[in-house]
């Protein structure tokens, strides 16, 4: 299954809590633990976890079901793959809040974290219908669906999301490389070539987005084409593809284009990265 980054960078779609996420309403601000809650915030923004995590949970003990703090201490703990901490606290979230679109999408996020489909896709499809204009969960809607083989479903999922990044200025790579990633398995470069130019633009230099070129050159018969946009993919670092996934990627261009010395060197390099994940 393809995850999005979120948990190593404690993000959600790119965006850090205090851009997006849980809105505070009235309620939210009278509450004892708010202060707390905004310090909280405020630390996880710069990165200080374990003070965070401590500001949390002053929070919560002044205000076991401020909802803004478990959200955000549900994120802090899928960063630290303890998803019983973050289902719990998910889970107090939604009952404290059922109309909080954005703890239903988290929940739905955990499940999906967890390969707990079903339960992601009833979770997502509930966020989705408390916020329509929110395009996180049709994109992970979207996975689960092709996780699960509903391709047709997942296709549909992932343009409505792609539209509604456009409509709210949220348009991310994300959204549309995991559509392009399933129309080039359907073997529709075309779409899949316009999704792929549109990523490449948003961010010129995201590895995925030069990686997933890449492999649409490849499939296209093109391995010059292929390598070329392989060695721009190398030379970025953000996204979830591998350095060793860009290698073998390139190996293969090399070969498919006769040339047999650099697709050699890009073996020697994959081998070095082989034996240092060994050791």
């Amino acid at each position: 299954m393809r995850f999005v980054r979120v948990a190593a960078a404690l993000l959600v779609c790119g965006v850090a809590a205090a851009q997006v996420g849980e809105k505070a309403g009235a309620d939210s601000r009278r509450s004892a633990g708010y202060p707390s809650y905004q310090q909280a915030n405020t630390l996880f923004v710069e990165k200080k976890f374990p003070e965070a995590l401590n500001a949390l949970d002053a929070a919560l003990r002044l205000d076991p079901k401020l909802v803004p703090a478990l959200t955000l201490k549900a994120k802090l703990a899928m960063a630290l793959d303890r998803y019983d901490v973050a289902r719990e606290c998910l889970e107090r979230a939604v009952a404290a809040d059922p109309l909080s679109a954005y703890a239903r999408f988290l929940y739905g996020f955990q499940f999906f974290k967890q390969n707990e489909l079903p339960e992601a896709i009833q979770s997502l499809e509930k966020a989705r219908q408390l916020d329509p204009k929110d395009p996180r969960p049709a994109l992970y809607l979207g996975l689960a669906q092709e996780s699960l083989g509903r391709t047709a479903d997942a296709l549909r999922s992932y343009r409505e999301a792609i539209g509604l990044g456009e409509a709210s200025g949220k348009l991310e790579t994300d959204m549309l490389l995991s559509c392009s990633r399933l129309l080039l398995l359907l073997g529709d470069f075309e779409e899949c070539g316009r999704l792929v130019a549109r990523a490449l633009k948003l961010d010129p230099k995201s590895r995925d987005a030069h990686f997933e070129s890449a492999r649409l050159r490849l499939k296209q018969g093109d391995g010059g084409g292929a390598a070329r946009e392989g060695e721009l993919a190398l030379q970025f670092h953000t996204g979830d593809v591998s350095e060793r996934q860009v290698h073998f990627l390139l190996i293969q261009a090399y070969q498919s284009s006769g040339r047999e010395g650099d697709a050699a060197r890009h073996a020697v390099a994959l081998r070095a990265l082989e034996q240092q994940v060994q050791k």
